[in-house]
């Protein structure tokens, strides 16, 4: 199997000189313990998350090397995952599908391998002081200034599809697009919004630190089964070497396993990926993930990837004419 040799544009050169090195079949050396040098996969991430403690938990106890795997994180912001993978410059990222089904709106051909988050993995909350009536949200939400996130990103796209679903326009508000994930937490401080659309551990940060509220709509209760953030790669890639995709899958499904089955562990792994937060913060961020079933394993249901495409459509951000469908842009055969 010949061995993926991906890199940063700054490595391009090393890349171009190695590209032609036949390496020892993934899975193969894996089952026979084989020293040969392991293949290095680049995932870029979105951001830093508490919801991809599956993968960063096949990367801790050393499942990815079993596989004969050597993982690499990047963290780009402002839509950069997807256009990493688009370049060649990245394996795979991990984010939302509905990413890969506007690229392949496009033109693009990636596919969905695996799940991580089936949750809708955001939250709406309120400063501190400000009024909103739960039973009432449509009407305490107008006119309201909300900082929603990077344009084209999976917490604007289902914060447009809510806001219309509450009966209202994206007119009725004054919306902000904050690119860095976790600014808004400044832009409430400063007074420039109202309302933020977070995620953990930003959120638990803000709670702690009595900057805003507990969320005042739980969008992973409000929407259910929802595939939110998934393993996504060049279609290409599958074909040409599904051995090292099936044996990241596996790898990544034992990180799936660990989480699921070791809430401790978990908990010191969060500890170890977030350095930064305090002790109550991390608490607080993992017993929401828990309460709020964000991990439920490796596959994704037709259920879940059709709502997070049809929620990307009433949005406005997926414009395809039915173009991508579930069948198009998931490929199950992985997910064993």
């Amino acid at each position: 199997m010949k061995k993926h040799l991906l890199a940063t544009a700054a490595l391009t050169a090393l890349a171009l000189t190695l590209a032609g090195c036949a390496g020892t079949d993934t899975e193969t050396a894996a089952a026979s313990g084989d020293s040969a040098d392991p293949t290095t996969l680049i995932i870029a991430e979105p951001v830093h998350g508490v919801g991809y403690l599956p993968l960063y938990a096949a990367m801790a106890e050393g499942y990815f090397e079993d596989e004969g795997l050597n993982i690499e994180l990047t963290t780009l912001t402002g839509g950069a995952h997807v256009t990493a993978v688009l370049s060649g410059d990245a394996w795979a990222f991990i984010g939302g599908p509905e990413s890969g089904a506007i690229a392949n709106a496009k033109g693009a051909e990636l596919v969905t391998v695996a799940g991580v988050v089936n949750k809708a993995n955001i939250y709406w909350t309120a400063k501190e002081g400000v009024d909103i009536d739960t039973d009432d949200l449509a009407a305490s939400l107008k006119g309201k200034r909300i900082a929603i996130g990077r344009h084209g990103g999976s917490p604007e796209i289902i914060s447009l599809y809510l806001l219309k679903e509450l009966g209202l326009d994206p007119s009725d508000v004054e919306i902000t697009n904050n690119d860095q994930s976790g600014s808004e937490l400044a832009l409430i401080q400063a007074d420039k919004v109202d309302i933020a659309v977070t995620t953990e551990p930003v959120l638990g940060q803000g709670i702690t630190e009595g900057v805003w509220t507990e969320p005042i709509l739980n969008i992973p209760a409000e929407l259910g089964d929802f595939a939110y953030s998934s393993i996504v790669l060049d279609k290409k890639v599958t074909e040409e070497d599904p051995d090292t995709v099936r044996a990241f899958n596996r790898a990544l499904a034992k990180g799936m396993e660990f989480v699921l089955g070791d809430e401790e562990g978990t908990r010191a792994l969060a500890v170890t990926e977030f350095p930064t937060m305090n002790a109550d913060v991390i608490d607080a961020t993992i017993d929401r993930a828990y309460a709020d079933e964000l991990w439920t394993g490796v596959d994704i249901s037709d259920e879940g990837l059709q709502l997070d495409l049809d929620v990307s459509r009433e949005a406005g951000l997926l414009v395809d004419d039915g173009k991508v469908t579930v069948e198009t842009l998931l490929d199950r055969s992985f997910m064993e």
